[in-house]
């Protein structure tokens, strides 16, 4: 190994210099995608993203994009737009990636309730390594949340569906309309298979407990989504006020589904300000766009009726915001004497959501937590029962989807080690590697080129349809958006024996981030360890700031004595899933 990247294997930070990848959940390979969509090969590009996600065409529309939080394109102006890219990619790619049919190699059997992100991910995994997996769904069609709980505008169904038949594909079986605890009883399937997953969404919804909450007219978030995704009978919209209490993603998919139902008025009601708003800047803009209404600092206090059966209105109270929560948001404070009723023919309480449990029934022989819900493992997901295994909402409540695509490849994982009769941990190994390309290559101006933005329909189809809102990239588009990427898989490497401290790097850097140790502090110790190295006394000629390196390679290319080159971190997978390190195998 190049002995300039050996120091890097030794530096506490090195797992954060790609923050795309680390601040991904389930650390895929953005780097890398985005460097294959700037060569224009998108199919590569979609089997990359693929070896981490098995739902890449869902992620490309609704994932929450940490990964862009991280991203260091931030420090010259806005991050790469991620998430639109691994749209792309997916959109522009062929439609059948060329995935194989699965060739079982045991006969060891696995059960999961849910076909929800969480337990078709597991399944997906587990597929891959070779198990025979069963799902069980109480609906009628699988994605479970993905599907029940985020409208078409957000996520078009045939995108759901194209995602779940490429795992049914693995030799998945999903059985539909199929109910635990009502058509097969849990302990049915613990005499049945080898492994359990519950991995059942949370659908329940929790109330805002204040009174008049049983009057008719009153719908919660996650049942009203439900019958809209559903296609169940709807209460009339037409001309109607509705008033939707909460600001998360939920409160927004029921507000903006009200408006292309045909509500005359709809507003969202919200307890703290828009600063303490749980979603993004880009969404609030769009539910405005479209005629939803925010009142902020009002809290339900009472849900009216003037005819003692249906809603007419609820009475609020006027909050200040006061000390920071263990959230880190301002606590909102009544003020005393404020109420007042604001008038509504519905009122949509959209604050959260808890997973039913009835399917587990006390006979089954696990432990409940104090709160309600299953004890088990934080790390493996394992209850007290062996074999039984709880992920995804089911065990946390609700999460978005790329986090519960998460719980499912650890899930997989833990099941895996048990049946196996071992002990696995779940981690992401990365290395540097000389690279022989020298470095990063870039467009020209590359640094100059602003931000892509998607194309939306218009307002007046948004407003009466559920036709999906956002445009994939032009292919142009998304080929000049991935060349602002600085490719941060390559990391600045020095050799500080061979440099002449010329001082050409330092000049020629754009960003500032290289600067030579002080004159007067070399030649001390130059004369005090005469014939001794820099770098065996542990000093560095040139140093970087690389939270400011752009990887430019300009001080690569006027080193005259190639003191300097550019690592490549390498991410190691195995079998397509984030490979499993046996505890064993570490102890050797």
């Amino acid at each position: 190994m190049d002995e300039r990247v050996y120091e890097f294997l030794n530096d506490d930070r090195m797992y954060t210099y790609v923050p795309c990848q680390s601040n991904c959940p389930v650390h895929t390979d953005v780097e890398g995608y985005i460097k294959l969509i700037a060569e224009g090969d998108f199919e590569g590009a979609h089997r990359l993203i693929r070896e981490t996600n098995p739902f890449p065409s869902v992620c490309g529309r609704v994932c929450q994009h940490f990964c862009e939080r991280g991203c260091n394109r931030q420090m010259m102006d806005k991050s790469v737009s991620i998430m639109m890219l691994k749209r792309a990619a997916t959109d522009f790619a062929p439609e059948d990636p060329g995935l194989s049919q699965q060739t079982f190699n045991t006969l060891d059997t696995v059960g999961i309730i849910g076909a929800g992100p969480a337990g078709l991910t597991a399944a997906h995994d587990l597929a891959k390594m070779g198990y025979r997996c069963t799902v069980y769904e109480t609906m009628p069609y699988p994605g479970g949340m993905m599907r029940y709980g985020i409208p078409a505008f957000r996520l078009p169904r045939e995108i759901i569906d194209r995602e779940v038949g490429f795992i049914e594909r693995l030799g998945v079986k999903i059985k539909y309309n199929t109910r635990v605890g009502k058509d097969i009883a849990f302990n049915e399937l613990k005499d049945k298979y080898k492994a359990i997953l519950i991995a059942a969404g949370a659908h329940k919804p929790l109330f805002m407990k204040v009174p008049g909450e049983d009057l008719k007219g009153v719908y919660h978030g996650s049942t009203f989504m439900r019958m809209v995704n559903a296609h169940e009978e709807l209460p009339p919209m037409e001309g109607m006020t509705v008033g939707v209490l909460g600001a998360g993603f939920t409160a927004m998919d029921v507000s903006r589904s009200c408006i292309r139902l045909g509500a005359k008025k709809v507003y969202i009601i919200y307890r703290r300000t828009r600063n303490e708003v749980p979603v993004n800047e880009k969404e609030l803009i769009e539910v405005e766009e479209e005629g939803v209404e925010f009142r902020y600092l009002e809290g339900p206090v009472e849900v009216i009726s003037k005819d003692g059966e249906n809603v007419s209105g609820i009475k609020l109270i006027k909050n200040k915001l006061g000390e920071p929560d263990s959230s880190g948001r301002r606590r909102p404070e009544p003020i005393e004497g404020s109420e007042f009723v604001l008038d509504l023919d519905y009122i949509m309480p959209a604050i959260s959501q808890a997973p039913e449990m009835d399917m587990v029934d006390k006979q089954s022989g696990l432990r409940l937590t104090n709160w309600g819900t299953l004890d088990a493992d934080e790390k493996t997901f394992a209850t007290n029962l062996p074999g039984i295994f709880v992920c995804g909402d089911f065990l946390t409540g609700t999460k978005d989807v790329i986090n519960v695509i998460a719980d499912g490849h650890r899930a997989a994982i833990s099941i895996d080690a048990y049946l196996r009769g071992v002990n696995a941990e779940y981690e992401v190994t990365e290395n540097f590697e000389k690279n022989e390309n020298r470095g990063p290559e870039k467009v020209s101006m590359y640094d100059m080129i602003r931000r892509n933005y998607p194309e939306t329909i218009s307002l007046e189809k948004r407003a009466t349809t559920f036709e999906e809102v956002e445009r994939t990239f032009t292919m142009q588009d998304a080929l000049e958006e991935a060349s602002r990427c600085f490719q941060c898989g390559y990391i600045w490497a020095y050799e500080s024996d061979s440099c002449i401290l010329c001082m050409n790097c330092v000049d020629v850097c754009p960003q500032d981030c290289l600067s030579m140790k002080p004159i007067s502090e070399l030649e001390h110790n130059r004369l005090m360890n005469e014939n001794i190295s820099l770098k065996k006394q542990g000093l560095k000629g040139i140093e970087i700031d690389l939270e400011l390196c752009i990887r430019c390679t300009f001080c690569l290319q006027v080193c005259p004595t190639d003191s300097i080159a550019f690592a490549c971190i390498k991410k190691e997978k195995d079998n397509g899933i984030l490979k499993p390190v046996l505890l064993e195998d570490k102890n050797d």
